[in-house]
């Protein structure tokens, strides 16, 4: 660490007193070169600090305490070479340059692979900030959301000597001596857990996942931690502040820390969706379940993205995403118990007595809404299908977001401002356009957003564009809009009440919003055709390719 902290000085040193550098400098304004000092003062000072305070004690608490601030510096060193990064590469660089968003782009993608090494180097804590950056893809470049999206399955193993230290301290035996059969070579690994196979003593072929040992005792230091650099992120970039997300993520992890929690969110949520015979969630066995071990039966199928798999097994890319939105439509807008986290590792797809069934898996991290909200976000739909701009207002109020165009285009993904907003499956190039300039100059205002709906909604966002993403994998069979749309004015339309009048009343009202569905789906197609032909041509480009990338850019 002292290296590095000298390399910097003398990159700093050399970087001022060369001609090139000199000009440049003293050309900038005040303010770009006291952002430049801040830049290497904090390098330094917190490369020295951390030097100083892991070589100050042999004691184990502040070994243990050291760990931390190894990934404290380290977490600083990659922040500082981004930050240095952008700054110097872009230096004289303008925006009418015609080669300003490649060089933008090459930015982004070694800055983006720095975060995803550092990530993966530190572990636990930071991997599920990484894995909720993803989520963010309304304001992160895509380089990012596409780099970083390995964390959500690449994840690092550990030893076999923490597994046996779980279960020494929380059951005070050996796998082997609870389990008949059990395989220490992880079936997978994620940001807090490994997955192993097992048999128990009965004969029953079981799914055991197993925390990391150390992750509860470093909670607490690493969320200090995080909760220091996002304070210096915001200090360099006054409109980058997402120390407001803290507080959410810090629940969020405690409650997936606690794997009792999620065997009970997977009880709940097979009691929820009880009533679609082709959702599964794999039953918890409870006698070997606790905080840090969790053990549920084994579940075979196929990854939900896997979609040349799927076809070659005969599945139905139509059945299968139809099931798909139908069963997260319900949960957002009906039961208002949400996985917070439907990532293509999370759903499984099997045949089970004939028909396509979908296995839901991971049930640490779930969302709640309130009654008031979901029934708020069901009229906001409603209104977005029709067109209706005075509802869109009102409803958006509702919600603590007073920008009701922009909560549209986020939830929705689609421009409002620049057209008659349509729910469309796709976007013209126009639109494409118009939303890479919305994440790029306003970008304040889509964190304005953010910050002013509910903490709830944001991992509704998340799970909305994470399933939307996983329909752009099978090529977008089914109009997911109009799915997602019957289901989310389902409420709206039921609060006119019951009874014959009443329904006799609101028949009409369905009507006309079906009609708007249906007239949605017909101009897209005509729309899409024309261009297609168009492309074939060689007179447009090709617009579902272009949809495609913005797909995963905003997912």
């Amino acid at each position: 660490m002292t290296k590095w902290t000298v390399r910097l000085i003398q990159k700093y040193i050399a970087m001022r007193s060369s001609r090139r550098y000199s000009r440049e400098y003293h050309n900038f304004s005040e303010n770009a070169r006291s952002r430049y000092r801040k830049y290497v003062i904090t390098g330094i000072t917190t490369g020295g600090l951390a030097a100083v305070a892991i070589g100050s004690s042999d004691d184990k608490n502040v070994v243990l305490t050291a760990s931390g601030l190894v990934r404290l510096v380290r977490s600083m060193k990659v922040g500082l070479t981004i930050s240095l990064d952008y700054y110097i590469s872009m230096l004289g660089q303008s925006e009418d340059d015609p080669n300003y968003k490649s060089k933008m782009s090459q930015i982004h993608l070694r800055c983006a692979e720095r975060l995803r090494d550092a990530c993966l180097q530190n572990g636990g804590t930071y991997i599920k900030l990484g894995q909720g950056l993803v989520s963010l893809s309304h304001i992160l470049p895509r380089e990012y959301v596409s780099t970083l999206k390995v964390l959500q399955d690449k994840c690092l193993c550990r030893n076999n000597e923490e597994l046996y230290e779980v279960f020494k301290e929380d059951f005070g035996k050996s796998p082997e001596d609870i389990f008949e059969t059990f395989d220490c070579n992880p079936i997978a690994a994620a940001s807090i857990a490994q997955v192993f196979e097992a048999t128990t003593k009965q004969g029953k072929k079981v799914a055991v996942k197993v925390q990391y040992n150390d992750l509860q005792k470093r909670l607490n230091g690493d969320i200090m931690t995080i909760n220091l650099l996002l304070k210096i992120g915001t200090w360099f970039h006054p409109k980058v502040d997402f120390t407001w997300i803290l507080n959410d993520f810090e629940e969020a992890l405690k409650q997936e820390l606690d794997f009792v929690n999620e065997g009970r969110n997977g009880e709940r949520c097979a009691k929820d969706l009880s009533h679609f015979n082709y959702i599964h969630v794999p039953r918890v066995l409870w006698e070997y379940t606790n905080t840090r071990v969790l053990v549920t039966e084994f579940i075979e199928g196929i990854k939900i993205s896997d979609t040349a798999k799927l076809k070659k097994e005969g599945f139905s890319l139509v059945d299968i995403n139809y099931k798909l939105f139908e069963t997260f439509g319900y949960q957002i807008f009906q039961t208002g118990f949400v996985h917070a986290d439907p990532h293509p590792g999370n759903v499984l797809v099997r045949k089970c007595n004939g028909q396509t069934e979908l296995v839901i898996l991971d049930h640490g991290l779930y969302q709640t809404t309130t009654k008031e909200e979901r029934m708020a976000l069901s009229h906001f739909w409603k209104a977005i299908v029709l067109a209706n701009h005075d509802n869109m207002k009102t409803y958006s109020k509702s919600l603590g977001v007073d920008d009701y165009i922009m909560l549209a285009e986020v939830i929705t993904q689609s421009p409002l401002r620049s057209t008659n907003f349509k729910l469309k499956q796709k976007l013209n190039k126009d639109e494409e356009d118009y939303m890479a300039k919305v994440a790029g100059e306003r970008f304040d205002m889509i964190v304005n957003c953010l910050q002013q709906m509910p903490r709830s909604l944001l991992l509704i966002v998340r799970n909305l564009n994470t399933i939307r993403a996983i329909s752009y994998d099978h090529g977008c069979p089914i109009d997911r809009y109009a799915v997602l749309a019957r289901m989310a004015t389902k409420a709206s339309f039921q609060t006119h009440g019951k009874g014959i009048l009443k329904k006799a009343l609101v028949y009409p009202q369905k009507v006309w919003f079906e009609t708007n569905l249906f007239i949605i789906r017909i101009v897209t197609f005509w729309r899409m055709l024309i261009l297609d032909v168009l492309h074939k041509m060689g007179l447009a480009p090709d617009v579902r390719a272009i949809m495609k990338e913005v797909a995963y850019e905003f997912q």
